[in-house]
């Protein structure tokens, strides 16, 4: 088996999913609350509510992307390492 091929491959793998979840956290947007539907943007007593969905929501949900991005990119950067040291 050529493992430097299989980092290789490994890292082009990881690094797409990276750019696929940062692109999911940059669009992600948590629906209102109910109720809160069709309220204009605005700081309510049970929601927070900006261009449309519930702020903390949103956030957390980015949030979630966002770490699955940094793994993936974690994860593609370190089989290119694993690529370079086995090249010589």
């Amino acid at each position: 088996m050529d493992w430097l091929l299989v980092a290789n491959v490994g890292s082009l793998v990881f690094g797409v999913l990276s750019a696929a979840f940062w692109v999911a956290s940059a669009v992600a947007k948590a629906p209102p609350p109910p109720g809160f539907e069709n309220s204009p943007d605005g700081v309510f007593w049970k929601a927070t509510i900006f261009k449309g969905g519930d702020l903390h929501g949103t956030m957390l949900l980015q949030a979630k992307w966002n770490s699955r991005a940094a793994f993936a990119a974690a994860a593609a950067i370190s089989l290119q390492v694993l690529a370079t040291f086995l090249q010589g």
